[in-house]
């Protein structure tokens, strides 16, 4: 019979005490990993951050412990492909690349006379009006697309928006009456104001 080798192992928690030699390797029994030593650190570096297979059926959750990073791709090309049915968080996607849920971070914008739309943060903003308005953008990204929620306090308000914007559907809307909600839609198709695409709707 051939000789058969085995690393030193112990639990996650006997590990969390232990400091191996300098190029060590041990075998955590509690994650079913290696974990490297520097001969310093307590704990040594778990090899973790890999797909962890399980064994049994392919339907069986795999897991990827810390941060992933993946590279290459670009507006034409996936940089991530899936097959089947996928769950990013609160967005569902199905195999037919359907998104069957989709969860909008939204920002609070502060009022003021003045208020720029960054096509860089959030997707989706809100803002409750206390005075008369004038919008600007900035951020403008390929793609880019911003839902922006409008209130309308207890007074008229006039409302301007960047001269190279293009309002379609309706021209862009000079005011927002009184205690009305309003919704405008942005879609930037290039780097400036006059790639961006606006459709305004605003409560009857």
């Amino acid at each position: 019979m051939s000789k058969q080798i085995r690393l030193r192992r112990g639990t996650t928690a006997q590990h969390a005490t232990f400091t191996g030699a300098e190029g060590e390797v041990t075998f955590d029994t509690t994650k079913r990993i290696l974990v490297l030593h520097d001969g310093l650190t307590a704990g040594g570096k778990p090899l973790e951050g890999f797909v962890k297979l399980n064994p049994g059926s392919p339907l069986t959750s795999q897991t990827i412990s810390g941060p992933l990073l993946l590279t290459g791709g670009d507006s034409e090309n996936a940089g991530l492909s899936v097959q089947n049915q996928a769950s990013f968080g609160q967005v569902l996607v199905n195999a037919d690349a359907q998104i069957k849920r989709l969860l909008l971070l939204q920002e609070v914008l502060a009022y003021a006379t003045n208020v720029n739309l960054n096509f860089q943060t959030f997707g989706g903003k809100r803002l409750a009006l206390a005075g008369n308005v004038t919008f600007s953008a900035s951020g403008h990204l390929f793609g880019a697309y911003i839902l922006l929620r409008i209130t309308c306090d207890g007074t008229n308000r006039t409302l301007g928006f960047p001269a190279g914007w293009k309002f379609v559907g309706a021209a862009a809307p000079a005011t927002l009456n009184a205690n009305k909600t309003a919704i405008l839609h942005l879609y930037s198709f290039g780097t400036t104001d006059a790639d961006v695409v606006a459709h305004y709707l605003v409560e009857p």
